[in-house]
Formats: structure tokens, sequence, C-alpha cells
């Protein structure tokens, strides 16, 4: 009967608006991008805000703004009218099992230190707004529950792990880069440089004869290049090890004295498509006790990166991508 709708208005975790600071952890899971745990990082000291790490990944750092959004978000749903209760129907709201290929649900679980569950709920589709209202709505069921819901209120769950760590590792001015060298493991190599920092344009060294540069635009985006190590995952350095012999050396130097050498692993079978895996870390040498420097070394050292098919393509030119026959030979 009606008791069932009595909740009306009510937020669909009660109290979790007062203890948000108490969440310390929170597990995403979707078919898309398996399980993804955030754990509260212990603060070290009291200037520490004790941001969050991403377990599967050895807690490498996720961005802290986002995960305390989520749990915010979860805070301020509020139940608005019940859906279906027939559960073979709940794929139609995207509320189907989340470990079912091709589902879109995600699960979502907010916990308290020592495991103590604070919300477990499955996320569906999103309804971009309600009526007579400016707020958009989301589609929920707790499992167990044969009832599914639409709640009142936004919640964007991104369910890759490149959605929820900073993914930009560099922030080098081309203008600060002096010389880039691109060694391929078949022995060619790809050298730019500079002599002077405000020279407009990169020289490409050794252009074989009856050869010339085809656009000073590619032969300079090598160097704008080391924007292009955007990262799609994370890992170990220990448990990655890449084998020199068999990978792409790229090295940039700045003007002001620092080394970035980037050693890439080149999937195996297939280099094209979302499954190639180009493995990717990053040393950074000079600089020392400069904030920029130690901060990259900091951030670099223990781990390997994954970047797309497509960055690879950006960073690691041949020669044949840069020149072009001269005229009249």
């Amino acid at each position: 009967g009606d008791a069932v709708y009595a909740n009306l208005g009510d937020p669909v975790v009660p109290g979790l608006i007062d203890n948000l600071n108490d969440v310390d952890s929170v597990r995403i899971e979707s078919h898309e991008g398996g399980v993804l745990t955030f754990q509260r990082k212990a603060k070290s000291d009291a200037k520490d805000a004790g941001g969050w790490g991403i377990v599967e990944r050895d807690m490498y750092p996720v961005k802290a703004s986002q995960v305390n959004a989520l749990a915010l978000r979860v805070a301020e749903l509020t139940y608005l009218a019940p859906k279906t209760a027939t559960p073979a129907l709940f794929p139609r709201l995207e509320l189907g099992d989340p470990d079912t290929v091709g589902s879109k649900a995600v699960s979502l679980r907010l916990n308290a230190k020592g495991g103590r569950p604070m919300a477990d709920m499955v996320i569906g589709k999103a309804r971009s707004s309600l009526e007579g209202s400016s707020q958009g709505g989301t589609y929920f069921r707790i499992p167990g529950k044969e009832q599914a819901w639409l709640a009142k209120g936004s919640i964007d769950i991104g369910k890759l792990i490149s959605e929820w760590i900073e993914t930009d590792i560099f922030n080098i001015e081309t203008k600060r880069i002096r010389r880039v060298e691109i060694h391929h493991a078949d022995g060619e190599n790809v050298v730019i440089f500079k002599d002077q920092q405000a020279d407009p344009d990169f020289v490409l060294d050794g252009v074989p004869g009856g050869k010339k540069v085809k656009s000073r635009f590619s032969v300079n985006g090598i160097a704008a290049a080391i924007d292009d190590f955007k990262i799609m995952d994370v890992a170990r350095r220990a448990a990655h090890p890449i084998d020199p012999a068999k990978a792409t050396r790229v090295v940039y130097e700045t003007f002001d004295g620092l080394t970035v050498t980037a050693l890439i692993d080149l999937p195996e079978g297939d280099l094209k498509g979302p499954k190639a895996e180009y493995w990717v870390s990053l040393d950074v040498a000079g600089g020392t006790g400069t904030a920029e420097a130690d901060g990259l070394r900091a951030r670099t050292t223990p781990w390997v990166f994954r970047i797309s098919d497509y960055r690879y393509d950006a960073i690691a030119k041949r020669m044949k991508d840069l020149v072009e026959d001269a005229a009249g030979s």
C-alpha cells in the first residue's frame, strides 16, 4: 500500500550528510572499469589534508575533491518516485547487475573506518532534468530489494581510473625545451634541437640527402609532445619492468637544466586500438632542490604509466614522418 512511499523527500542515505568526514573508503564497481576502491590516506601531520589513494593501484593518489564531491552528492539524494519492482526490468534503467557484460550499472559503496557500511546502492541512468526543478535525477536501487527508485539529485560516477587521477604529468612549456632525442629500438634516431632559446623553430638533425623537412610544425611538435604523456593507468614500477633493449627512449632537455627520460614499452602484438598497452617509465634528472624537479621525481619514480596508442604516435616520431623528397632531386 501507501506505506512504501511514505519516504518521499527523505534522504536516500539518512544521516550521511552529517557524517561525511567519517567516510573512509569509496568502492565503485562497473563492467567497464572493474573495481576501483578509494581509501582515505592516514593523515601524517596536521598540515596533511588526508588525501585519497586507489587501493587497486598501491594507493596512487586520486583527486580528493572529486571523491569528496561524490560522497556529498550521495548524501544529498532524496527519494522522488518509486519505479519498477520487477528485477527483469532493471536493465532498462541501467540498474542490472554491474558485473554483467554490457551492463551500465554502477555498484557504489561508502564505508567508515573498519569497513562499517555507510551506503550501499546500485546507480543507474541519469535524468538530466526533472519536472518543476532545475535539478537532475538519478535512478537507483538498494541491493537485495526489488524496488527501483528515481531520486532527486545528480551523480556522475567515472567508471575508469583515468577519470579519477591527475592525467597530466608534465607542465613543461615548449619554449623551455632545448633538445629532444627519440631512440627507436631498431636503431633509428630522431633528434631536434635549438641553439638559442629565442630561435623560433627547432632544427631536425641529420636530414638525409635528397630530403627536406616536410613541415616545421611537425618538427616543433616533437617538443610540444611532452604534453602528450596523458596517463590512462598506473602501476608500480617494480611490478612492470621495462626492457630498455626493446623500448623506445625519448629524452627531453630544457634550457634550464632539466632532463626527462621516457622509456616506452611497446605492446605485444597489435600496436593499435584500446587494448594496445604502452607503458612508460619517466626519470627526471637535474633541477635538484627546485620544487618542480623534486615534485616530478616524487610523482614519477615509483610508478610506470600507461598511455594510449595515439599519444605514443604523437610522441615517438620517425624520420619518414618528418621529411619528404626535396624538389628537383
